[in-house]
């Protein structure tokens, strides 16, 4: 049984996961970018679009929180239910016998 708990611990480790992500990846392709082409900075473009959904997710977060963290639950929930299923007619992936 997934728990709220666990519903909001994952909630807050998708959006620390999102950010990160971000921060990686534009940092990346902004060293990419004045490396290969400093007189064309198109890395402003990707770091704004981006960005946008950054905010977004920050928005949904703290706004629309414990909606989110119920249909997180849900998820986690049928999750949860198909690998039960999975497991009971031995069709499981076995990643514990590697």
């Amino acid at each position: 049984m997934v728990t709220h708990k666990q519903a909001e611990d994952r909630v807050k480790t998708g959006f620390w996961i999102h950010l990160a992500c971000y921060i990686v990846v534009v940092s990346a392709l902004a060293v990419l970018n004045y490396w290969r082409n400093p007189e064309n900075l198109w890395i402003f473009w990707v770091a704004g679009g981006w960005g946008i959904g950054i905010v977004a997710h920050v928005m949904a977060s703290f706004s629309s929180r414990e909606k989110m963290i119920d249909r997180t639950k849900v998820r986690m929930q049928h999750r949860e239910a198909r690998q039960d299923s999975r497991d009971a007619h031995g069709r499981g992936d076995n990643r514990e016998a590697s």
